[in-house]
């Protein structure tokens, strides 16, 4: 619009400043006019989020649960590993709802890149982390499950989870005379740091990730606790759309073929490229 004169936009101004006056009033409209459309309702399988849920996630906190090989937690604002630990074997939080829908928003929704994140207070004595795009990578394809990473099997079907991490970020991985996998001892090391690394990345992840208030398609609680991960990208509209036409398509009620058709359709919109 660099192209406007300066007395063309104080025309242009005046009236829209009259046209709105003649709105307000109800002249200059003829009787065959309609009236504006009213507002849009919701997209089907949509929440708000607002910025007060922005902010209120934002004090979550990443803790590392100490079973089996360890990983991080995304545990909720004002609540204990422990407390976190009793809502999931079964008990009931209101905190815990909201935090399920806020959680899937930014999972699905929020962008997150690499570099230098200042820790503001300090988190585990780090005033700052750099995240790299292995990192991103790692938390990206790690085993979720209700906002925790599988303690066993963290980033794949192996136990010796770190020949999963290796082929995640497309390192060598070799068979010894037994046919077992093998990175060599080097790259382990190098594998068990990243793995204890992905505790800051997530902490940085809750504080930094960048999500606006608006209105957000998220899966259900069940679904979202089974099958969500960060992307670390806003999930495209049109994995958003085929998502909805399966909500849509499943219609009312709890039976099992709904469940299952949801179920597959969230593992879609989670999906990675």
């Amino acid at each position: 619009m660099r192209w406007f004169h300066r007395r063309d936009a104080l025309a242009l101004s005046a009236a829209c400043t009259a046209a709105a006056l003649l709105a307000a009033s109800g002249c200059g409209r003829s009787p065959d006019t309609p009236a504006a459309a009213p507002a849009a309702s919701p997209q089907p399988g949509s929440i708000e989020i607002t910025q007060a849920d922005i902010d209120w996630f934002r004090r979550s906190h990443a803790e590392w649960v100490g079973c089996e090989s360890g990983a991080p937690a995304i545990v909720p604002p004002d609540m204990t590993l422990e407390q976190f630990g009793e809502v999931l074997d079964g008990g009931n939080s209101p905190v815990f709802e909201r935090f399920v829908n806020v959680a899937a928003a930014f999972f699905l929704h929020a962008s997150f890149v690499a570099g230098h994140y200042a820790f503001q207070p300090p988190f585990e004595k780090r005033n700052a982390f750099d995240v790299t795009a292995e990192h991103i990578r790692l938390l990206q394809h790690a085993n979720w499950n209700s906002f925790v990473i599988d303690c066993k099997r963290p980033y794949g079907d192996f136990t010796h989870f770190q020949i999963d991490m290796a082929d995640i970020l497309g390192l060598p991985i070799t068979r010894d005379a037994k046919g077992r996998a093998q990175i060599g001892m080097d790259a382990e090391r190098r594998m068990n740091a990243l793995h204890g690394d992905i505790l800051p990345t997530l902490q940085a992840y809750i504080r930094f990730a960048r999500l606006n208030p608006g209105r957000y398609v998220v899966p259900g609680r069940g679904i979202a606790q089974t099958r969500g991960r960060p992307l670390c990208r806003p999930v495209s509209a049109t994995r958003v759309a085929m998502y909805q036409r399966a909500l849509q398509a499943a219609g009312p009620g709890s039976d099992s073929r709904r469940v299952a058709a949801l179920d597959e359709a969230a593992a879609a919109l989670f999906a990675l490229d």
